[in-house]
């Protein structure tokens, strides 16, 4: 099962004063989606998911999946099951989106636990600039969600780069550098760890050059056979 909710906001049009959905001097607009994601059921193998990660990086350069390292990076995990999105919005604009789970060793009290590994990213035009990009996921009461990368807001006019990583120190776990070119990435202030918690990191800015963000976090599942949790993404754009 994959079940889905859209959502959709659609600006007044400028020119004309009239309430509707018309990209003609249109305000912000964003397009967004929540889909079930169960991990027993994925959408993609292992090998389409190191394809779509190479064609993250065609697109993308070092701002694809696996960031600077630009392929998967050495590790001692197991691929769980990945997943796959693409957002329109109009003007022939797009936003991918892309979430992985690995197993990590198990933590406290011997709980089951998973790396998420979360990318999104948008080419805008001259026209159509990217304003913001979020990736992130929200548990179940019987998930616990653990340590997050990025935590912390990162400025492109501070610094070039940023880092994501797991905070285990007991496994070979998944992480890269990610480049900064512009505008910022950041955590919403809806994140939260602990049992059902929520977790979305974000780029936000003003950009006609390609945009994208690179997040991870930790997950116990209260039982692996019935371990689920909602995929948020979106992305916003505006002239």
């Amino acid at each position: 099962m994959n079940r889905r909710a859209y959502i959709g906001l659609c600006g007044a049009t400028v020119a004309t004063g009239l309430a509707g959905c018309s990209r003609v001097l249109s305000v912000p607009e964003t397009a967004g989606q929540v889909s079930r994601i169960e991990l027993t059921e994925s959408q993609l193998s292992a090998a389409e998911y190191r394809q779509a990660a190479a064609e993250s990086h065609e697109t993308h350069d070092s701002g694809g999946v696996w960031g600077k390292a630009g392929n998967e990076p050495a590790h001692g995990l197991e691929f769980q099951g990945a997943w796959q999105e693409t957002l329109s919005h109009g003007e022939g604009i797009e936003s991918r989106h892309l979430l992985a789970m690995y197993r990590l060793p198990p933590g406290p009290e011997g709980t089951e636990s998973s790396q998420v590994w979360l990318w999104s990213g948008i080419e805008p035009t001259e026209d159509v600039l990217a304003h913001r990009i979020d990736a992130g996921i929200s548990l179940p009461s019987d998930a616990e969600l653990g340590i997050y990368s990025p935590a912390q807001d990162v400025r492109a006019d501070e610094v070039t780069e940023y880092q994501v990583e797991s905070g285990r120190l007991d496994a070979d776990t998944l992480g890269t550098t990610m480049p900064i070119t512009s505008g910022q990435v950041s955590v919403d202030e809806e994140t939260e760890i602990g049992d059902g918690g929520t977790y979305v990191a974000f780029w936000e800015g003003k950009s006609n050059a390609l945009q994208s963000v690179a997040a991870t976090t930790e997950v116990r599942w209260g039982d692996l056979e019935e371990a689920q949790l909602d995929w948020r993404l979106s992305a916003k754009t505006a002239p």
